[in-house]
């Protein structure tokens, strides 16, 4: 394989992956979500205490940040495209790790300073989920100023 085939290579791969974003206005539409769903939560716990509410809300924070990291920028360029791709591998790297130690943390601080053993248990989907976007959204933003 020659440079030049891999270079197009690349280039039809980040063609591709255009068609899965949305129009950089749904960036703002995807904060408003978030702010809506933190707000409701915040709400929630102060006065209604509903636990349907509550769990509608987290999952509207998940779809917010979903929005925001498929939303493009202003300027999507080649350097924007690259960026994207190294917080999602970030994401997905660090969403692991913390994924698998976190449990192991917490058994471990329990059985100290508690003196009981507990199950060891995993995270759930909405933890999974909410740090690999919220590790992916705010990694692309520290990687694009840090690149201007």
């Amino acid at each position: 394989m020659n440079v030049k085939s891999i270079m197009e290579c690349e280039r039809r791969s980040l063609e591709k992956m255009k068609k899965y974003q949305l129009p950089n206005k749904f960036k703002k539409i995807g904060i408003g979500i978030i702010v809506l769903s933190t707000a409701t939560i915040i709400t929630n716990k102060l006065s209604i205490d509903n636990i349907d509410l509550t769990l509608t809300a987290k999952y509207g924070i998940l779809l917010g940040l979903l929005v925001v990291s498929i939303s493009k920028e202003k300027i999507e360029d080649e350097l924007i495209t690259n960026l994207r791709m190294q917080s999602y591998a970030f994401a997905f790297i660090a969403g692991v790790l913390i994924a698998l130690s976190n449990p192991l943390f917490s058994y471990i601080a329990n059985t100290v300073f508690e003196k009981q053993q507990e199950n060891f248990q995993g995270m759930g989907d909405w933890q999974v989920l909410w740090i690999l976007l919220s590790v992916q959204v705010f990694y692309f933003e520290f990687l694009k100023r840090m690149n201007k």
